[in-house]
């Protein structure tokens, strides 16, 4: 079952913060984009046996940015996105920023129950143009969806290995994967 508006109001900062009126739909809130990117440092080889992505990207403040045909980065929700036991949600992009060949989440769309940060977004313009992206703009969207009983085991729990528990910031992946 997907929460509703009504819903979303209901539970509002306990779920969202902040929470915005503006940015309630029908059965998903808008999320925008903060003010800090990580940008890729070009022409490198990562071997995750080895490296820390961390190292290889370029940290920005930033007001309004020009994303590059082809040019992919690190962005995060302004939003702390939260998920108690009894939800999950789900991150998707924006149908008029799609309609522009941008894609701001690829991967990872599952926020799971005991989830609590801001959102990694990793955004890719596909299109032939520059797209301007600016800091408070409608990125996103996060629909969330009641648990038939609330989880055994939350985001976080020490049984799971989780890394981004209450990250902050855009968030690279955690390195050394496979050892």
């Amino acid at each position: 079952m997907i929460l509703s508006d009504r819903d979303l109001r209901e539970r509002g900062t306990s779920i969202i913060a902040p929470f915005t009126e503006e940015c309630v739909q029908p059965s998903s809130y808008d999320l925008t984009l903060d003010c800090k990117l990580a940008v890729p440092i070009p022409y490198r080889t990562i071997d995750l046996r080895v490296d820390e992505p961390r190292e290889h990207m370029k940290f920005v403040d930033f007001d309004s940015y020009e994303l590059l045909p082809g040019q992919a980065i690190l962005a995060c929700t302004k939003e702390v996105v939260k998920c108690p036991l009894d939800l999950s949600a789900r991150i998707e992009g924006k149908s008029s920023l799609g309609r522009l060949f941008m894609a701001v989440h690829i991967t990872a769309g599952v926020i799971d129950a005991g989830f609590s940060g801001q959102v990694t977004l990793e955004v890719v313009n596909h299109g032939p143009w520059t797209i301007v992206i600016w800091s408070g703009m409608k990125i996103a969207q996060v629909s969330y969806f009641l648990l038939t009983r609330a989880c055994e085991t939350p985001y976080g729990s020490s049984k799971l290995g989780s890394h981004y528990l209450d990250q902050r910031g855009p968030t690279p992946a955690t390195g050394r994967r496979g050892k």
